[in-house]
């Protein structure tokens, strides 16, 4: 019996997937996602990082018919792939998967939303080419691991990379061959280094892997040729982003694709976002904002916060002097300092001078320590606060509100998050006309 080449393999899956006859929940699961994530688009086209990189694509642009959200713009479908890109992971608002170890609608939707718009393709259409981006960044995510997590690529990108591949090569009709071929190229373009963490850089190399990803199909539908054993070749994909053969799983990619559709998966599924800021601080905040209510904290109480995360959450928060409202992002000490300071955290924490800059909040960074814990939970936090009088408050937090299907963030706190991100862009009025035609699966 032949072996397939693993990327005609993955690339006959993700075609099978894309034709399966799908629950209605998980319609519902992607339109939720999708919603959120153009809402968290909108407002993060207005940060000076999607501004720049505007001012330097646009003049030399070819017009198209795809959307640059947050503007006028309608530019060619590569270049709306790269900006959406960017200002979907811009402020750090959006979702999140435990397979991937990442983002997985700002790897998926930018590059589908720009096919979408070019060839007018209709709203189910994109919703099932989306859920099949999905199903492959985490079946890929499954493949890898926390490899690539815990030695310093972003998987976002690493791996996301392939999710959008994956919807555009949908919706663009490319056949198994044409596909695997695409899969192949991004298997060259996948990029993306932990170390850019609190940067501009972070957003923008997202931006680039829906651009990549879109090109990769483009590209393949038109001829181009990659290797075909672009994941298994001893200087592969696998090899290079993974290792030896023991740190990774192929199979995941291989197997028939007839379980339930991993959007669906109660504890990994999509992990919507309370807060603008990275996914490890999550339980976090949600500890501190427990506490500081049930207590009636306030920053003049206050002696000393000590935090502890998993070992595989730490280095990315473990940032106690950030240097800006955007590195805070990653910054225990600055995100429960605000928290207390004010009772609640918002996108305007992460952009305004004058709030990373609070004496209040300088004052009570150099108190909250953190430190790994040693519960095998990479999803949790602890807690715990002591004050001025003595007193100690703990609160250990299994998982943030919002991370699993059955710790869900309510619909009203979803529409509260799109209404406040869309009106940084729109009126009131037309942020709501926009919720509803989302609702309805209108997404031109």
């Amino acid at each position: 019996m032949t072996t397939l080449p693993i990327s005609l393999a993955f690339a006959r899956n993700i075609l099978a997937f894309s034709r399966r006859q799908l629950p209605e929940a998980a319609f519902v699961r992607a339109r939720s996602a999708i919603i959120d994530t153009i809402g968290v688009t909108l407002a993060g086209s207005r940060h000076d990082g999607s501004a720049i990189l505007r001012s330097v694509i646009e003049p030399t642009a070819a017009q198209g018919k795809s959307r640059v959200l947050g503007t006028d713009l309608r530019l060619n479908s590569l270049d709306a792939a790269l900006l959406n890109g960017q200002a979907a992971h811009m402020l750090d608002y959006d979702d999140s998967n435990s397979y991937l170890h990442g983002h997985p609608s700002v790897a998926i939707l930018p590059a589908a939303l720009a096919v979408a718009d070019e060839h007018g393709i209709d709203g189910q259409t994109l919703l099932q080419a989306y859920i099949t981006g999905f199903e492959a960044v985490a079946r890929l995510g499954s493949t890898v691991g926390r490899r690539q997590y815990t030695h310093g690529w972003h998987p976002t990108t690493t791996i996301g990379i392939f999710g959008a591949v994956a919807a555009a090569g949908v919706l663009l009709a490319l056949n198994e061959a044409q596909l695997a071929t695409a899969l192949g190229i991004a298997a060259s373009f996948a990029a993306g280094i932990k170390s850019n963490f609190g940067s501009m850089t972070k957003p923008l190399i997202v931006g680039h892997a829906n651009r990549n990803a879109l090109l990769a199909v483009l590209l393949a539908k038109n001829g181009h040729t990659a290797g075909a054993q672009a994941f298994e070749h001893p200087q592969g994909y696998f090899a290079v982003f993974n290792g030896g053969p023991d740190t990774y799983a192929p199979q995941f990619l291989t197997e028939d694709w007839d379980a339930e559709p991993r959007i669906l998966d109660r504890e990994k599924g999509v992990k919507q976002k309370r807060y603008p800021c990275c996914f490890a601080l999550a339980p976090v905040l949600d500890g501190v904002l427990a506490l500081r209510a049930e207590h009636d904290l306030r920053p003049d109480d206050i002696a000393s916060v000590a935090i502890g995360v998993h070992a595989i959450r730490f280095p990315h928060i473990n940032v106690p002097n950030p240097v800006d409202p955007l590195g805070g992002k990653f910054s225990t000490s600055y995100a429960v300092a605000r928290a207390l300071v004010q009772g609640a955290i918002t996108m305007e924490d992460f952009e305004h001078e004058s709030r990373f800059n609070d004496t209040a909040t300088r004052a009570l960074m150099p108190k909250v320590s953190l430190s790994v814990y040693e519960r095998d939970n990479p999803s949790g936090a602890t807690v715990v606060i002591r004050t001025n009088g003595g007193q100690v408050h703990e609160r250990y937090v299994e998982a943030a509100v919002g991370t699993t299907h059955d710790l869900p963030l309510s619909a009203e706190t979803l529409e509260q998050k799109f209404l406040n991100c869309a009106g940084r862009v729109l009126t009131p009025a037309a942020a709501e006309a926009l919720l509803q035609r989302l609702e309805q699966d209108q997404y031109a």
